[in-house]
């Protein structure tokens, strides 16, 4: 496991965040913890994959995409080897196109050249609401529920027919497999997750303030990206 190879959480203004492993001058753009727009910015900032390594990369995607990339030699030892997360900024604006999200995804796709892609599978089961709801508006809870579950499966759609036009592996990970993984129990809050990429990776994320900064998401790419190194290590 890539214990301590990892992106180091900075505050929200800083300007820039690193794997402290990583080569100097290979660093990713912070906003909402290194939340990047502008594929053209992100490919600016990655480090040059040189061969023979392959890169392996963990999405949770959303509107708000968690990112980690990790560049390895299938077949050696792991001794060294940075997970480097960030964000996606896959969100539309008041006079975009709901296509663009898409259009956006791929644009970072390209950019990044991933040899392999774990992502987190999402699905809407329907459940009954959480105690304590039932003098809410269900009906708007559950539209707003099923909209985020419409951009997440088409973010899906997108990513495993780009993945598939490339012939490159695209695994989906189950939720409870994920938390299992990574908190060890597959019902595990978003701040068990978060502590517990702190606590096995080595980042330094914020638990309390997650939804200002997106740790969450961050942590739950870090761990399919981990998951991804831990299964093909050896070979695509």
């Amino acid at each position: 496991m890539a214990k301590g190879k990892s992106l180091k959480a900075q505050p929200a203004d800083a300007t820039e965040v690193a794997a402290p492993d990583a080569s100097p001058g290979k660093k990713l753009p912070v906003g909402k913890l290194a939340m990047t727009r502008d594929p053209r910015v992100y490919e600016q900032r990655l480090p040059m994959l040189l061969l023979p390594y392959k890169r392996l990369v963990g999405l949770d995607l959303a509107s708000s995409c968690g990112v980690t990339f990790c560049d390895i030699i299938p077949g050696q030892v792991i001794k060294d080897a940075p997970l480097i997360g960030g964000q996606w900024n896959l969100s539309v604006g008041p006079y975009d196109t709901n296509s663009l999200r898409y259009v956006r995804l791929k644009q970072f796709l390209a950019v990044t050249a991933p040899d392999l892609i774990f992502y987190e599978e999402v699905k809407f089961t329907g459940q009954s609401p959480p105690p304590g709801t039932a003098k809410l508006n269900l009906r708007a809870l559950v539209a707003r529920a099923v909209s985020g579950a419409q951009v997440v499966h088409g973010l899906a759609a997108i990513l495993t027919t780009w993945a598939e036009e490339r012939d490159i592996p695209c695994q989906a990970v189950p939720i409870k497999t994920l938390k299992q993984y990574g908190a060890g129990k597959g019902n595990a809050s978003k701040e068990d997750m978060i502590k517990a990429c702190n606590g096995k990776i080595g980042t330094e994320f914020g638990v309390e303030d997650y939804q200002h900064t997106g740790a969450d998401n961050i942590a739950d790419s870090m761990f399919l990206c981990d998951m991804a190194v831990q299964q093909y290590s050896e070979g695509l």
